[in-house]
């Protein structure tokens, strides 16, 4: 399954290109796309747009419902939806790793069988929990390319730091039957180190969620592509529902 998976990536298009000249309004960006699979519904498309300070997400609907922007200076995301007018704001909330109620064991190692990208070796990132003292569970495996986009993997790490600093504060650190070792260690203090070792290609994670990029290229958008509509209504999630800010 990970060589199909890995070929469709290598026979895809993984490409770069750059627009000779660039209008004043227009900045260049990375353009990542991925297909994206979860239990219940069918495969849909998602692209991230990602500059050195923001990062825009959208799905195969291109932004005609709403849309998300994590602002890198701020570390603030921004879930936009046009259908209440409303943007979603999550700040950055610090944590540690260390607190995470179950320790993970990381284990990286070279897919020798498997092509190359983009001239660069393949990587398999699996995290996952002791259960006893001989098995084990995998809370989530990626594969990915070492030397790939450095600044780009940075801002995404930065950017799941902040989804799952949200995450973090609304549970109570105890395993139970349903928030179990790979729920905290994959859904809630997923910190994204494995963008330290590479750009993933493709990931699974034990809430059955998984994606694989499509492809890759940098391309001139309109700056406005990074905006959040001002006169929208501001809440944030904390203890209670909504907190309006606005």
């Amino acid at each position: 399954m990970i060589k199909n998976l890995i070929l469709l990536i290598v026979s895809g298009s993984l490409s770069f290109s750059v627009n000779a000249e660039t209008p004043m309004e227009k900045q260049e960006v990375y353009k990542l796309s991925y297909i994206e699979r979860e239990p219940g519904t069918e495969e849909y498309e998602v692209t991230m747009l990602v500059s050195d300070r923001y990062i825009r997400v959208d799905d195969e609907e291109g932004g005609s419902s709403g849309y998300i922007i994590y602002d890198d200076k701020y570390k603030t995301i921004s879930s936009v939806s046009h259908y209440d007018k409303s943007v979603l704001v999550i700040k950055e909330t610090p944590f540690s790793d260390e607190d995470v109620p179950v320790k993970p064991v990381i284990e990286f190692l070279q897919l020798s069988d498997a092509p190359t990208v983009s001239g660069e070796k393949v990587y398999n990132y699996r995290v996952f929990v002791k259960q006893g003292k001989t098995d084990e569970e995998t809370c989530s495996e990626i594969q990915l390319i070492e030397n790939i986009l450095p600044d780009v993997r940075s801002i995404l790490q930065n950017y799941q730091r902040v989804v799952s600093g949200q995450q973090v504060k609304m549970v109570d650190n105890k395993i139970s039957d349903r928030q179990t070792a790979c729920f905290y260690v994959d859904q809630i203090y997923n910190s994204g180190r494995y963008y330290a070792k590479g750009l993933p290609l493709q990931e699974w994670h034990s809430n059955e969620r998984s994606r694989i990029l499509t492809g890759y290229e940098k391309v001139s958008v309109d700056s406005a592509k990074f905006k959040i509509p001002e006169k929208y209504r501001k809440f944030s999630i904390g203890d209670k529902p909504k907190i309006l800010l606005e």
